[in-house]
């Protein structure tokens, strides 16, 4: 008899353990580097524009550049992913989800002729999946943004 209570509590126990391993958290576990991350959207006015404010609903063109932001570099900016090409421009509509919410909401209020860097968390950005090749997930972006032209709702 004590022999098969033993049988039937080796049993339970090796299912219980079982289903722990099954009820685990099976997520890969991601080590961010404290340099790539910002914590929060960061608006710096480098050139205040002196012409139209851009406003949601308005259509915008400007030119910038984007790199992944790195704080172990100078100016924040690491390797550079994206940028208008010479003499052309980016049309967009703000604050419509036409790009990432970090520019939705960071070129509020801007005026033409304005030069302005925005530091995107990761959230506001391309999230956690990132946007391969270029950009892993998780990053930081640094994008220095120059508004051209504001055309009203």
């Amino acid at each position: 008899m004590k022999s098969v209570f033993q049988l039937i509590a080796t049993l339970a126990c090796a299912v219980a353990l079982t289903a722990c391993g099954a009820a685990a958290n099976t997520e890969k576990l991601v080590v961010l580097d404290p340099n790539t991350q910002v914590k929060e959207l960061t608006i710096t006015d480098v050139v205040a524009g002196t012409g139209t404010a851009a406003a949601a609903g308005d259509t915008l063109l400007v030119t910038y550049t984007g790199s992944l932001y790195d704080a172990s570099k100078p100016g924040n900016k690491g390797a550079q992913f994206d940028a208008t090409a010479a003499g052309a421009g980016f049309t967009f509509t703000l604050g419509i989800g036409q790009v990432i919410l970090g520019w939705d909401r960071g070129l509020v209020g801007m005026k033409e002729g304005g030069t302005r860097t925005l530091a995107i968390p990761y959230d506001l950005g391309y999230g956690k999946a990132g946007s391969l090749p270029k950009i892993p997930g998780y990053s930081g972006l640094l994008f220095e943004v120059k508004l051209v032209g504001v055309t009203k709702k």
